[in-house]
């Protein structure tokens, strides 16, 4: 099962990698037709919902209490039962993603008025926001069913799909930013359409590679699936997602609401304050997509397989490995983004409409969120593990708790460091969380140290260790790239960030090759 993992990761890793690149192409095109400020303001907030509502349903406590329950029926080699069962989470799914479309639509006016309460007083820009939201909420129900269709691809081993699908979004994205023009009333309503289009082609392109490998044939679309017989027979399956499916929807929607306070503070803050949060927070999910999510997905999936969910040790053993492959990612990542934040957004997105003083207000978010990267990151492995057990209560409570925090902290920081203060007060929320989610780890004894002789893998204190290494080959790292900056006339600009990046990661590759502090797992194609 670790090789399970390790391959799953690898693919994962690597299409989030393209879907982050072409992340970033989006995202300058954005910046070059919106720039940083009320006309971006305005998309960001109205694309809020849906991507709020998709994270708390189907990527959150959809995916995360059914992809547990099917896999185990799945690997029983009964793939009959896995899809009459799915067929039924599927039918439930259908009914609450439209009751909640319709009753967003009917709403919309209300409930923009609670995420952005600082723009209540301009109603031209309010009245933009709500028309641009009725037409982004579309594309929730097609990505709901999306992520429902992929992690039953993840479940079977066939990671590559489902990963592939934000590559599609950005795409749709990208091409509607071309039919923005001075002459539309919203200059932001070319790309509040692309959203429900991008989220139907995906839906399409998940749907043919989910019959292709025949994980739904004709007993999914049994009409029988859905009769009382059939729901009697899949009793335990149909509790036991459920059981898992109100704790994890009460806990993904804490988190999301964590984030959503973000959204209402930076109104307050200011017209630039939410695109400010946004562009920075797009440079965190490369790092936070490729490792953080990447991570978390497999092991999700792994985990959740009959042959490892009951076992401490077998879940034990990936936790090490996850948190180890975390480490080696993460922190050059935030020592990059520390040191370097405003060189890269400015490379990245200054131009056309995205000005000198959008890179240094984009900096100070981008510093501020980069200082708890390395802890999301290893909270998302931490999560899985609570998930594929059953354990979503801790999640919620430490989710709640990190809510309480972030807005506590929020409040008082804002005053300080503006939209700064948001961004630090996630980092600080985040610290605490993953200080909790530790314990509980070690308590339940999810993760096991093993003596410093341990054939496999490392003890507790070498962990510690381990980390400090990483600490100063990513220092050296940062100290190579100052020096090629000082060498170099320096410069903003995609190229230059380009060769700047590419040294930075050779040198990075390089040091730890040769003091072998690159995780063996990555490279080996041994059975683990």
């Amino acid at each position: 099962m670790i090789k399970f993992f390790i391959k799953g990761f690898r693919v994962n890793a690597l299409l989030t990698i393209l879907s982050r690149i072409t992340g970033f192409i989006r995202d300058i095109v954005l910046a070059f037709f919106l720039g940083a400020g009320i006309v971006s303001d305005i998309f960001f907030i109205s694309s809020k919902l849906p991507n709020l509502f998709r994270r708390i349903t189907a990527e959150g406590a959809m995916t995360s209490s059914f992809l547990p329950i099917y896999s185990k029926l799945l690997h029983q080699n009964k793939s009959e039962n896995a899809q009459k069962f799915s067929a039924i989470i599927c039918f439930f799914l259908i009914i609450f993603l439209t009751i909640i479309v319709i009753l967003l639509e009917i709403f919309m006016p209300f409930i923009i008025k609670i995420i952005a309460p600082g723009i209540i007083n301009y109603e031209n820009f309010f009245n933009e926001i709500v028309i641009l939201s009725r037409f982004t909420i579309i594309f929730l129900p097609f990505i709901s069913m999306t992520a429902f269709f992929g992690a039953m691809l993840n479940a079977s081993g066939r990671f590559f799909y489902f990963a592939f699908t934000p590559i599609i979004f950005n795409l749709s994205i990208i091409i509607s930013c071309f039919y923005i023009n001075e002459a539309l009333k919203i200059k932001s309503l070319p790309l509040a359409v692309a959203m429900p289009i991008s989220g139907f082609i995906q839906f399409c392109f998940i749907y043919y590679f989910v019959k292709k490998f025949n994980l739904i044939t004709k007993v999914f679309f049994k009409i029988s699936n859905l009769k009382q017989n059939n729901f009697k027979k899949f009793k335990k399956n149909i509790f036991d997602t459920l059981k898992r499916f109100f704790p994890a929807l009460l806990s993904g929607g804490v988190f999301q609401i964590n984030i959503l306070v973000d959204t209402i503070l930076a109104t307050i803050v200011g017209f630039g304050a939410v695109s400010f949060l946004y562009y920075s927070d797009r440079i965190i999910q490369l790092p936070l997509g490729i490792i953080g999510v990447s991570l978390g997905t497999v092991l999700l999936s792994s985990i959740s397989h009959p042959e490892v969910v009951k076992k401490n040790k077998k879940i034990s053993d990936q936790l090490i490995i996850a948190i180890k492959i975390s480490l080696y990612f993460a922190i050059p990542s935030m020592f990059t983004l520390l040191f370097f934040s405003e060189f890269i957004i400015s490379s990245l997105f200054e131009r056309g409409s995205f000005d000198q003083q959008s890179s240094k207000s984009v900096a100070l978010a981008l510093t501020m969120y980069s200082l708890g990267l390395p802890f999301v990151i290893i909270i998302k492995c931490f999560q899985s593990v609570f998930i594929a057990t059953g354990e979503m209560k801790k999640i919620l409570y430490i989710s709640i708790f990190q809510l309480i925090t972030n807005f506590t902290l929020s409040i008082i920081l804002m005053k300080y460091l503006s939209h700064g203060g948001i961004a630090l007060a996630t980092s600080i929320s985040t610290i605490f969380s993953f200080i909790i989610y530790l314990f509980y780890i070690l308590k339940n004894k999810k993760l096991i140290f093993l003596s410093i002789n341990s054939k496999n893998f490392i003890s507790s204190e070498n962990v510690l260790l381990y980390s400090a290494k990483i600490s100063i080959l990513s220092f050296l790292m940062i100290f190579v790239l100052y020096l090629f900056q000082n060498v170099t006339d320096f410069n903003s600009g995609i190229i230059y960030l380009s060769i700047f990046t590419s040294i930075g990661i050779s040198f990075y590759i390089f040091i730890t090759y040769i003091t072998k502090q690159i995780p063996n797992e990555l490279f080996s194609k041994s059975k683990l």
